[in-house]
């Protein structure tokens, strides 16, 4: 049977998170672990159903704006892999969710290359033709 990278990644975060699981365990014991776990996947799944609620609004009005979809896709993304990380039973996921939900999203603003259209819909510009 032949794991490959994915695989022994897969199988090093396992353990890690077991043993993790098993640690936190004996210091504040079975039935707060067992708690944690549970709040945990709550929290998690809590987090995926309202990561994307109300997306296509926002990313058809930041359109509608001019503003780049992009941090908003990233902002929903990360809230996203941040529950499945919640749902995953051990501090080592936990940590990285955490981690996810705190980082500060970058600030909304126009997108770069946004065109000045006017009203009656023609592109102000200039142009020149050049011949191959």
């Amino acid at each position: 049977m032949r794991l490959g990278f994915v695989g022994i990644i897969a199988v090093a975060f396992l353990a890690l998170e077991m043993l993790g699981i098993v640690l936190v365990g004996r210091e504040i014991g079975v039935l707060a672990t067992l708690f944690w776990l549970f709040a945990a996947v709550i929290a998690g799944t809590w987090v995926i159903r309202h990561a994307g609620a109300g997306f296509m609004a926002r990313l058809a009005q930041s359109l509608h704006q001019q503003q780049a979809p992009f941090g908003l896709i990233w902002a929903t993304g990360r809230r996203f892999m941040a529950g499945v990380l919640l749902i995953l039973p051990g501090p080592v996921s936990d940590f990285m969710a955490l981690i996810l939900l705190l980082w500060p999203s970058p600030p909304a603003g126009p997108t770069p290359r946004a065109r000045n259209v006017g009203e009656d819909g023609i592109i102000e510009g200039e142009f020149r033709r050049e011949q191959d």
